[in-house]
């Protein structure tokens, strides 16, 4: 996490958290990548669910853990560059069922209507730590807590659908294949749901032969849906399917290799910009 005094919680149960980008946290036009930006919101995500007494770390001293279910980013203008500040708001929207859901806003350096780039709704669960067996919120925390703290305003999605497969011929539409390692691992011993994120984008790069020097993929639309857990050294294989009614939608799809057991599903909606060259 950064600096302690970045994060500020507001009575109203929102909490704003402010993180510098780095160049280490860009691709090559020097944007912030996707993937990154998915962590500093999970961080400021975890800092948000302290208000109601469910931050990681206390959870896990109670041998219980958030699962994250499906997360949608929506993005409308220019993203975070080095030096810029993102600013996150984010704040719980609810409950329904099992189900909890979250909301963040993204602003660049200032926080007024101007400098929204982005926003994202998503869908956790608690589950037991060991066999990531769901659980009742309420058994969890204390409902009327939460909801002191939660703000029905929907950042980006108020009905996250439900993605199923589109794969009409798998050997037709694979892109890559990866195998799972330590360093892609979170503290639940699974493939980390950011880093599911990178590998979407690097499969939908791999699919449209990318050329990093010449353009940028850019992404307006993010939608992923985590279905099984992948393991230290499970293989996987990615599948990309272009959308017959949107030219600048896919599909991703990964699976694992041995079993076929689909980890995770995305949509995108994307565009490729002229990126042009540094002079000399």
């Amino acid at each position: 996490m950064q600096q302690q005094e970045q994060m500020i919680h507001l009575k109203t149960g929102h909490t704003i958290a402010r993180y510098r980008i780095r160049f280490q946290d860009c691709n090559p036009r020097c944007h912030v990548h996707l993937h990154r930006l998915a962590d500093l919101a999970q961080d400021s995500d975890d800092h948000s669910c302290g208000l109601f007494g469910c931050k990681s770390e206390d959870l896990r001293a109670r041998g219980i853990c958030w699962i994250l279910l499906a997360n949608t980013f929506s993005f409308t203008s220019e993203w975070p560059e080095p030096e810029d500040t993102l600013i996150v708001d984010s704040w719980p929207r609810g409950t329904h069922g099992i189900r909890l859901f979250r909301e963040n806003i993204y602003y660049r350096n200032t926080m007024d209507k101007t400098s929204r780039f982005g926003a994202a709704s998503s869908e956790w669960v608690f589950c037991t730590l060991g066999g990531h067996r769901p659980l009742r919120p309420s058994s969890v925390c204390d409902l009327d807590q939460l909801q002191t703290v939660a703000d029905s305003r929907v950042g980006n999605m108020e009905s996250i659908p439900r993605l199923s497969s589109v794969l009409d011929n798998p050997a037709g539409h694979e892109v890559m294949r990866y195998r799972v390692q330590l360093g892609d691992l979170d503290t639940n011993t699974h493939l980390h749901s950011s880093h599911y994120v990178r590998l979407a984008i690097d499969a939908v790069g791999a699919y449209l032969s990318v050329d990093p020097w010449k353009e940028e993929l850019i992404i307006r639309k993010f939608h992923i849906q985590f279905m099984n857990e992948a393991s230290l050294f499970d293989e996987l294989v990615f599948y990309v399917t272009p959308d017959s009614e949107n030219d600048r939608m896919l599909t991703v799809e990964g699976r694992h290799v041995h079993s076929n057991d689909i980890t995770a599903l995305v949509t995108l909606e994307y565009e490729l910009a002229p990126r042009a060259l540094p002079h000399g």
